[in-house]
């Protein structure tokens, strides 16, 4: 990853702030994505690298959008988009609404989409780059009833 530009969205907790940490490690350019512009910032200081720091809510196109140019405003190319944001809701099916179906459906699947459409006309130009979807175990193995509207997502 020497060198590389990643973009890493969700990157103000969980397996986004991990994954910067690790790669801070190397010479590899950060570009970190989160709602949370301080959180943003606490992971940031953890990297050894100085990472960009874009607060950005990614379940919206016009965001992900900015977060694209952005990125390439300031580095000239993004090697790999990381689609890392998501979220769960522990309720029994019987209990969910609506809205806790939409949130799960914006949140989970409309934040990658909107990742991928808008970094991907980059990556067919250059010939190059990578699109790394992270999912949770539930999404494959529904074990766990009260998170029902996350496994089925």
């Amino acid at each position: 990853m020497s060198e590389s530009v990643v973009v890493i969205t969700g990157a103000s907790s969980g397996i986004g702030a991990a994954l910067a940490r690790h790669l801070a490690r190397t010479q590899t350019r950060l570009v970190l994505v989160a709602r949370r512009k301080d959180a943003l910032e606490e992971v940031a200081k953890a990297c050894s690298w100085d990472p960009m720091v874009i607060a950005a809510d990614v379940t919206r196109r016009e965001e992900a959008r900015r977060v694209v140019q952005e990125s390439l405003a300031r580095f000239g190319r993004v090697d790999v988009w990381v689609n890392n944001v998501g979220r769960g809701i522990s309720r029994p099916p019987s209990q969910l609404t609506d809205e806790d179906v939409d949130d799960m459906i914006r949140v989970n699947v409309k934040s990658a989409l909107y990742g991928m459409q808008e970094i991907l006309p980059h990556f067919k130009s250059r010939g190059a780059g990578h699109v790394i979807n992270i999912s949770s175990m539930l999404g494959r193995i529904p074990f766990v009833a009260t998170r029902s509207a996350y496994n089925g997502i």
